[in-house]
């Protein structure tokens, strides 16, 4: 597992932290009113699970109502078109295809076309090209 994708609700902290997530650190945002500082608002940033850091980074792309952690060190381009292809779950291959739109758009945008235009694809090749699509 190296992507992990959850709902976006009222509910989604509480969801992370079923999950085995703890909030390793926080993002905070000083909200004025005026030149009167109201309130610090803190979101969490990035995550441990099992010692491992994962972070937060927005999926929008793909699902609007999303939030996607991912585990670091991020992976490569190949290591990431590989999971896209090849994932058992959902959440990693979505979770592949946001991070190379977000990292490697130019590569990822040249996979695509060579997808387009080869008659001869695999059906595994086929379900990454729907994917893609609804990137592109």
């Amino acid at each position: 597992m190296f992507f992990k994708l959850f709902t976006l609700s009222t509910n989604t902290e509480k969801d992370i932290g079923k999950a085995g997530f703890l909030v390793n650190s926080y993002d905070e945002v000083n909200i004025y009113n005026g030149d009167k500082l109201e309130f610090t608002n803190q979101t969490p940033k990035d995550y441990l699970l099992n010692g491992e850091l994962w972070k937060k980074i927005d999926s929008i792309e793909i699902y609007e109502r999303s939030c996607l952690l991912v585990k670091t060190p991020y992976l490569s381009f190949d290591e990431l078109w590989d999971l896209l292809l090849n994932a058992d779950q959902e959440d990693d291959r979505i979770g592949a295809l946001v991070l190379m739109h977000k990292q490697h758009y130019s590569q990822l945008r040249q996979k695509y076309i060579a997808l387009v235009e080869n008659d001869n694809i695999s059906k595994i090749e086929r379900r990454a090209l729907k994917l893609l699509s609804s990137l592109m």
